[in-house]
């Protein structure tokens, strides 16, 4: 379940909305990984700061309170991911690929 925050979305919520973006990209690029990234949600401030883990390796992005909303609400319609939070994701992503391999 994770925390729910008062914005009225989870950190389940929020994670499950990096993660559809994160397939995404899995679907036209595929992953430098062997499996798929922890994602962990916390809240600071107003914004999320989202770290993502594999092995000991791990990389971190912020989203907005408000860009979050939207990443649920499209993942919840059944919408897809969120574009606006994408270029995150895929940068943290190759971050993480790139940690993992030195």
């Amino acid at each position: 379940m994770g925390t729910r925050y008062a914005i009225g979305i989870s950190s389940g919520d929020i994670g499950g909305a990096v993660a559809l973006a994160l397939i995404e990209d899995v679907r036209g690029n595929g992953l430098g990984l062997q499996g798929f990234p922890q994602i962990v949600v916390g809240q600071v401030a107003k914004d999320f700061h989202i770290t993502m883990k594999f092995d000991e390796a791990a990389t971190q992005f912020v989203i907005t309170a408000d860009e979050a909303q939207r990443a649920v609400k499209a993942m919840k319609a059944g919408s897809g991911y969120s574009q606006e939070i994408l270029e995150r994701v895929l940068d943290a992503a190759a971050n993480l690929e790139g940690a993992t391999q030195r």
